[in-house]
Order: structure tokens, then C-alpha cells, then sequence
């Protein structure tokens, strides 16, 4: 069984480079009475290690598959739209992205389809989380989902 953890800091070391962003997402949990959206980068981490870890106990093989396909996605927005990830917001992530994305794996990576609907569920997985956690970005979120397999 593959330890969690380090996939998990293995994720989280793209957004380590912003020490704010950590602040900003502690500092939201602890301020109840004012609740803000969370940054992408807090909505990663509840992902990992909330949400697969704890509430739906996912195999760790799995997670690592979620790990990778957000790693890869995450080099291909920054490269794409030229922010760091620790800068993304849901609203950047628009169905042209995640077509770009597709497109990107079959074609410079030389995904099979299998391979890239792997990756695209695990990104759909992450949004329909997102969309129950960030309301302001549901809209956007919808439009995304709708991209087919």
C-alpha cells in the first residue's frame, strides 16, 4: 500500500512557493464569522486530505492517479495562461482549458483515450467538489463539467 502523506506534499510543494496562500486559507478556517472563499490552493488541499483521504477513503493507488493528473494539469494551465498555480482560481478553469488540456495529452504526451479519461475524471471528481465548497464559482464549474468524456 503506498504511504499518503508524501503524495500528498509531493501535490502540495507547487503551492509552497506562496506562503499567503496557507495563510490566508488558515486564517479563514479560523475567522467563522466572516467566511470568504477558499483560494484554489486551500481547495487542492481540502481535496487530498479531506476529502478523498477521509471522507470517501480512497485506495491510495487512486489518489496517486489524482495526484498525477492534477500535476499535469496544473504545469499545463500555468504554461497555458502563464500564472503559477498558487495564482489559479476556479474561474480559470474553463472548458476551452480542459479541452486544451485533453488535447495536450493525446497529442504531445501520446495518451491513449483510456489514459485521458482518467485524468479527466479525476479533474472532474476535484470540481464537483470545488462546486460544493467555492458557491461564487458554481456557474463556471457547470460549464466545465459538461466537457464529455
Amino acid at each position: 500500500m503506498l504511504p499518503i502523506l508524501p503524495l500528498i506534499r509531493q501535490l502540495f510543494e507547487v503551492f509552497w512557493q506562496d506562503e499567503n496562500v496557507w495563510f490566508f486559507a488558515l486564517q479563514s478556517r479560523l475567522n467563522k464569522t466572516a467566511p470568504r472563499p477558499l483560494s484554489f490552493a486551500a481547495l487542492v488541499q481540502q481535496f487530498f486530505t479531506e476529502f478523498l483521504v477521509t471522507q470517501r477513503v480512497i485506495n491510495p493507488r487512486t489518489i496517486a492517479s489524482y495526484r498525477d493528473a492534477m500535476l499535469l494539469f496544473l504545469d499545463f494551465a500555468q504554461h497555458r495562461l502563464g500564472k503559477m498555480p498558487s495564482a489559479l482560481n476556479l474561474n480559470d478553469i474553463t472548458p476551452d482549458l480542459i479541452l486544451a488540456f485533453l488535447d495536450h495529452l493525446e497529442q504531445q504526451r501520446q495518451n491513449s483515450v483510456r489514459s485521458r479519461n482518467l485524468r479527466l475524471t479525476a479533474l472532474r471528481v476535484f470540481l464537483k467538489f470545488a462546486a460544493r465548497r467555492d458557491l461564487s464559482s458554481f456557474f463556471v464549474i457547470e460549464q466545465t463539467l459538461d466537457v464529455p468524456m
